[in-house]
């Protein structure tokens, strides 16, 4: 059983996935503009309250990701699915 968050909530603006040198993978929720932050907050929240791992951190240009990793493959859709609706 998995710790990935399994609801949808609000969309980010950017996801990013990219594979790993031990077929793992890593997955980044960007999120920006005025709400970006609110937006990214809701899923922080979920992901704290179900204890999965991730990283919460601001960009340079004031977005806000938050970020997975590493992930065997049948996680990621998972993951995906926390943020696609």
């Amino acid at each position: 059983m998995t710790l990935l968050p399994t609801k949808a909530g609000p969309v980010p603006d950017r996801l990013t996935i990219w594979p790993m040198d031990d077929g793992r993978y890593g997955l980044d929720a960007t999120f920006q503009g005025e709400t970006g932050y609110e937006r990214a907050q809701t899923h922080q929240r979920q992901l704290e309250t179900d204890g999965v791992p991730h990283t919460f951190r601001q960009e340079l240009d004031g977005a806000w990701t938050l970020r997975f990793g590493p992930l065997p493959a049948a996680d990621v859709g998972a993951a995906l699915g926390a943020f696609v609706y």
